[in-house]
């Protein structure tokens, strides 16, 4: 079985959105907010018949209606015709019984669809509810019905249903409230049915000793002898459990301490390798809220190569805060939730097999930014961030402008992600002595993609951001001088202030970045950095570092 896409109408944040999915992982990443777990409640909603773990005809509010359709009716007369419809439509492959024509494509296919709308039955109820003016303030849910239908407009049972969905968040157990469902759902994954079965009459047969205990039996013996309460015979017994709930009465344990009283990091292991191993074989498809929450790096990477090794044909869909989780799963299964709905399901496999190798680049800065600034190196970020603070005060970040590090893994790999998504990114990099060959000729690789942009000084003797300023401030010696005061130790200053004249002392200041191994790439130019971003200096700048944050 799997969920090839989903249709929300009216339902919480999302008025009319079809979302499309991958066959294997679906990563939805976005910012607070955007929709993430919305998704996952909808799945849940139509796949398990639940809302946040509880069924849904008790769980079912009129929160859960977009605001936009709440204001709409709320701004009419009121009447059945203007209640909005809720709706959500799945469209899944590997459940023949559930085709049809009834969703919103009109396309042969099969799903299932929930629908949340008024009740016809209770239409004069209604309108006689309508005559006595009532202060209508949110959906009057009492006159809707709630249906799970598939696409050939047939009902769908819950217990008959085709297919088993698991959801995974360790925030919803407690150590009493809900515990015997939520528990009951992870032993159900655990056991194989034929497990359960033996268990289960193994269980009641236990039972049966203990009603026939001398202890119970002296209990009752004693108990209302006098028929005070009662003139039939009064005794206590332990409940004969109907079948199938045994899993209540049972719980979990890690190192002989119950599953809800371990730690969460380690509910989320359990949980998820037990979702993915499935005794029971009979779950599709799993659902997992940031499996990296309550995780050290450490273990988060175990589990992450354990779903990664173990995940076998499970649909799986998770939500995460994590570039780690993110490239090591693949980012060509990213469904970035933002102001719109993207899947990267056509980024460059290079880019992808690259990611995966080296996992912890933080790619997901650049799929959650509007407008990025790539840079070679932290010294580069520190000089930008000094420049952007000593004009508005402020920090670019402050601004929504992230300036992104790329180290070794190249600029593609992030721009790459940025042309599938549309982020705007600017790149400040080195001309490295030959502007023509590595900006100019560079850049038509970029042609189609006005949201990217490329940035370098077009003077090859300035191929480094250093040497830029260098010759920035070398206008004069009172500013050069003041310029390497900043920037240089106090030993190298007093080398630097035995040079006689003006060009020798810029030269002098390239010839010292430069001497460094790496061509001048190494551990001077971060030092030099952050004393230019700690100073007061009022110091000169190349103009195209102006550009580097014009976005426009």
């Amino acid at each position: 079985m799997r969920v090839k896409s989903i249709k929300l109408t009216n339902f919480k944040k999302f008025k009319d959105e079809h979302f499309e999915f991958n066959d294997d992982v679906n990563i939805f990443v976005g910012d607070n907010n955007a929709g993430k777990s919305t998704i996952l409640e909808a799945l849940e909603i139509v796949l398990n018949y639940s809302y946040r773990g509880r069924p849904f005809n008790s769980e079912f509010t009129p929160d859960i209606f977009n605001k936009d359709a709440v204001q709409l009716f709320l701004a009419s007369d009121k009447s059945a015709m203007h209640l909005p419809v809720l709706a959500i439509e799945a469209f899944i492959e590997g459940v023949p019984e559930y085709r049809g024509t009834n969703n919103f494509l009109k396309a042969d296919a099969q799903g299932i669809t929930v629908l949340v709308r008024f009740d016809d039955t209770l239409k004069d109820v209604y309108a006689e509810h309508l005559l006595t003016n009532p202060h209508i303030t949110s959906i009057p849910i009492e006159f809707y019905k709630l249906e799970w239908l598939d696409f050939g407009w047939n009902p769908v049972k819950a217990v008959a249903k085709k297919f088993r969905a698991l959801y995974i968040d360790p925030t919803r157990i407690h150590p009493t409230l809900g515990k015997n469902q939520y528990i009951s759902t992870i032993l159900n994954t655990a056991l194989k049915k034929e497990e359960l079965v033996k268990l289960t009459l193994n269980y009641r047969e236990n039972q049966q000793v203990f009603n026939n205990s001398g202890e119970v039996r002296t209990v009752n013996t004693g108990l209302d002898t006098d028929h005070l309460i009662t003139e039939k015979k009064l005794s206590i017994a332990a409940s004969t459990l109907p079948a199938g709930s045994i899993q209540t009465s049972l719980q979990l344990e890690v190192d002989d301490v119950p599953f809800q009283f371990i730690g969460k990091g380690e509910q989320s292991n359990v949980q998820i390798k037990l979702a993915i191993q499935n005794k029971s074989k009979d779950i599709d498809l799993v659902m997992m809220e940031e499996p990296e929450n309550h995780l050290s790096h450490t273990n988060l990477n175990k589990l992450i190569h354990y779903i990664e090794n173990q995940r076998g044909d499970k649909q799986l869909f998770l939500t995460t805060h994590s570039s780690y989780v993110l490239n090591k799963l693949s980012i060509d299964k990213i469904c970035l939730v933002q102001s719109g709905y993207k899947r990267l399901h056509k980024l460059a496999p290079a880019v992808v097999k690259t990611l995966k190798r080296l996992p912890g680049y933080d790619t997901l800065r650049v799929a959650l930014s509007h407008k990025v600034i790539l840079v070679e190196g932290p010294s580069d970020e520190l000089v930008l961030k000094k420049i952007y603070h000593r004009k508005h005060n402020r920090l670019p970040e402050q601004d929504g402008i992230d300036i992104i590090v790329v180290r070794g893994v190249g600029f593609d790999t992030f721009i790459s992600v940025g042309m599938e998504i549309g982020t705007r990114i600017n790149v400040l990099r080195d001309n490295d002595g030959d502007y023509e060959e590595n900006v100019v000729k560079v850049r038509t690789d970029y042609a189609a993609y006005p949201n990217i942009k490329l940035i370098s000084s077009a003077k090859n003797e300035e191929f480094s951001l250093e040497p830029a300023m260098i010759y920035a401030n070398a206008t004069d010696l009172v500013t050069l001088d003041a310029f390497a005061k900043v920037v240089l130790s106090t030993q190298t200053f007093n080398l630097y202030d035995k040079v006689v004249d003006l060009d020798k002392r810029r030269d002098f200041l390239i010839d010292w970045f430069r001497s460094v191994q790496g061509n001048g790439k190494g551990a001077r130019k971060v030092d030099s950095a952050i004393k230019l971003f700690d100073c007061t200096l009022n110091f000169r700048y190349p103009p195209f570092l102006d550009e580097v944050f014009d976005f426009a």
